[in-house]
């Protein structure tokens, strides 16, 4: 498999790291950084016929990471992150009209949504462009991807023309449930360093996290009146995250 000989890589490029260590000029970098997160993938693009699509919204993320630098111009870097994004519900809302259209009656629809998830523990290597005091640094990893899809949760009331809801009509309850995958995946990503007040020193990142997930077992249910209706959902799907922030980290 490509992701692990590209792990043997990276456990041989840490090993020679931590022997010659007393040899090299070597220093380590330890880092916190968070900000703005922009989904990307099959959840985030609008797509027909498809009530997953568009599903995932902007938020936020938290990444820990820690490089080893080997060479001068080369190093090794582990990386933890967590986004935590919005959810869309209106491509469930699209489904839910689907599903009552040969009532011939107009729905407004309320919506109870959980965030989606999606964290990430990488490995990889670094490089290194030094310009006096300020550093850019540029690296690719692979890891495990944890992806947490949303739950969503509809309820339907008639509206008449008017958009008001007409009193002793039916209730009608649509649903999508949670699910969870592990997928393999990868980081893309730059980062520019640039020195406070001795090993202190602020940092500008913007990564890629993406993998190719695995969905199974996820559904979509309504009732309506003593009728049932669901969609099972079982494929894969790219899934992934563009990460811009900022944060501060100490060289040692």
């Amino acid at each position: 498999m490509k992701i692990f000989n590209y792990f043997i890589i990276s456990f041989i490029l840490l090993t020679g790291a931590l022997s010659n260590s007393q040899a090299q000029n070597t220093r380590s970098f330890l880092s916190v950084t968070g900000g703005y997160s922009l989904p990307v993938g099959d959840l985030a693009k609008e797509k027909l016929n498809d009530p997953l699509a568009g599903l995932a919204g902007s938020g936020y993320y938290g990444q820990a990471s820690y490089d080893f630098r080997i060479w001068r111009w080369l190093g090794l870097r582990l990386t933890g992150s967590l986004n935590q994004n919005t959810t869309n519900s209106g491509p469930i809302i699209d489904k839910a009209n689907s599903y009552v259209l040969f009532t011939g009656k107009t729905y407004a629809w309320e919506s109870n949504v959980s965030t989606w998830k999606l964290g990430a523990g990488l490995i990889g290597p670094a490089i290194y462009i030094n310009m006096n005091r300020v550093q850019i640094e540029a690296h690719l990893q692979g890891g495990i991807v944890r992806a947490s899809t949303p739950s969503v949760y509809l309820v339907g009331r008639e509206v008449n023309s008017s958009g008001q809801v007409v009193e002793g009509s039916q209730t009608i309850n649509v649903s999508l449930n949670h699910a969870l995958t592990r997928p393999y995946g990868f980081d893309a990503g730059l980062s520019l360093r640039l020195p406070l007040f001795r090993s202190l020193f602020f940092q500008l990142t913007g990564d890629v996290i993406g993998a190719k997930a695995e969905v199974k077992d996820l559904a979509i249910r309504a009732k309506v009146g003593n009728l049932e209706l669901a969609d099972q959902i079982n494929d894969k799907r790219f899934i992934g995250v563009v990460n811009i922030g900022a944060g501060l980290g100490i060289a040692f």
